[in-house]
Formats: structure tokens, sequence, C-alpha cells
């Protein structure tokens, strides 16, 4: 599979980062980037750095937008002009397959940095689902994660709140519990961070091996202890309401942002 990455940002890195990752050969992957340490960088992983016309001089099998917002429905037009009826994988988010070039296949998907680390989550979405460049874009992503086809494709937006914005939430949250184990670590901050870590991995590893929140959490309370008065805390506090809020919050934004686009 060959592709070609127009713009190099932090979510083309992560998925470049995840290809390279999962043994896809640097050559099967060129970049369009302007930027010259982005440039260096690209060049340093063997990875082909080219203008825009390589796009009418070569055949990709998908072109990844992954442009700023401002400047997709541009660049689009400019790759529609150089190959015309190519298949274009945008990573752009808040702008509509229904505002793109028409004559494009257009495959929209919703990636996350964790793809660098070939843990990404990403929502897939084209018109056409049974077309041979959206079963290269499933393809492709599978290489760097999950991937979670969306029937809809305002669906996106829900997956936007849950997963794209909702790392932010769950950093926010263990920030707090970072803030707390500083606080008793007599100002020892690099040991708090190390010990954090590890009990950060250890919830994942946990849920890994029982994947039932309800039975992990009745492992750890007990009737009348310390956690059950932390838990009823945090009832009363509404923390459930309080999650579904921010998600409600970033899914409202995402629908302005495209409907601003």
């Amino acid at each position: 599979m060959k592709i070609c990455f127009v713009g190099g940002g932090n979510i083309a890195q992560a998925i470049i980062d995840g290809l390279l990752k999962s043994q896809l050969p640097p050559e099967e992957i060129v970049c369009i980037e302007r930027n010259q340490e982005k440039i260096d960088l690209f060049k340093s992983q063997k990875i082909t750095v080219a203008s825009f016309e390589c796009l009418s001089e070569d055949i990709f099998d998908l072109i990844v937008l992954a442009v700023k917002p401002k400047d997709a429905l541009v660049v689009a037009q400019k790759i529609e002009d150089l190959a015309p009826h190519s298949n274009i994988l945008t990573v752009v988010a808040g702008i509509g397959i229904s505002k793109y070039p028409t004559s494009a296949s257009i495959i929209r998907s919703m990636p996350n940095t964790a793809s660098a680390y070939n843990k990404g989550i990403t929502a897939l979405y084209a018109e056409d689902q049974e077309a041979p460049a959206f079963k290269n874009a499933c393809t492709l992503f599978e290489r760097v994660g999950h991937i979670m086809v969306m029937e809809n494709e305002d669906d996106i937006h829900t997956f936007t709140s849950i997963i794209g914005s909702g790392q932010a939430f769950l950093f926010q949250v263990l920030n707090v519990y970072l803030g707390e184990l500083k606080a008793i670590n007599n100002g020892n901050d690099e040991h708090a961070i190390n010990i954090f870590q590890d009990f950060v991995s250890s919830l994942g590893d946990l849920f890994g091996k029982e994947r039932d929140f309800e039975m992990l959490i009745n492992k750890i309370k007990s009737p009348g202890g310390t956690t059950q008065a932390g838990l009823e805390s945090l009832e009363d506090s509404k923390i459930d309401s309080i999650f579904k809020d921010a998600f409600r919050a970033a899914k409202e934004r995402s629908i302005q942002i495209s409907d601003e686009n």
C-alpha cells in the first residue's frame, strides 16, 4: 500500500510512527511538508519528502489529508486538480464529506495520537464502505490500533467527545491524583511520577484481566471502609453527570465547528 501524507502535523506524525512500528516499509510512505524541522524528522525516518507535483506523477492507494481545518478545502481542491478521482483519507476534524470536491473518493477518519504506539482508536466513515479505498483505510488504521466504522457520519461527533476529547478529560482527573501523590512524597517529584506511571499502567492491566468495572470496584471497597466513603462522596458530587456534561459539551462544539467550516 502506497500512502501520501499531505501535511505532517501531530496526527500525521503519530500515524506514521505507528505504521513504521507495524513494519510498513518507509518506502511506502511519502509526505508533502514545508516545515524544515518536520522534513528533517521524516528524512531521518527514511521517508520521502516531496512536493505537490508528486500527486500527478505517482499513483497512491491513499492520499491522507492532514492539514489544519482552515486550509483543508483549498488543499483538497489542489489534490483534486493534480490527481482527479483520487482516494482522499481526511484526518481533519470538523469538516463533513459533502464539503469536499465531489469527484474525489472521500473517507473521513478521526484518529488519536495513541496511533504512534499502535494503540490508536480511529473512527471511519465513507458513503461507500464497500469500496477498495475504504478497505485500504481500514487496513491502514488497523496497523496502528483499533477502528470503529460509523454507520452515520454524524456519529463522529459523539466519537470525538468520548475518544478524541475524552483522553484529556481523564488526564485532567489523573492530574489531580498526581498532585496528591506529589504532596506526600517529600518534594521528590520524579519519584512520584515514576510511581504514578506504574499506578496508571496497572489500571489498564487490571481492566484487561477483569473487564468489569463494578467487579473491580467491589474487590477494593468494603462496607463502611475508606473506599466506600470516597465513592459515596463522588456519587454525592454527581460524578457521572459531570462527565456526561463534558461529553455533551464536546459533542456540541464538534457540531458547531462542523457548521462553521
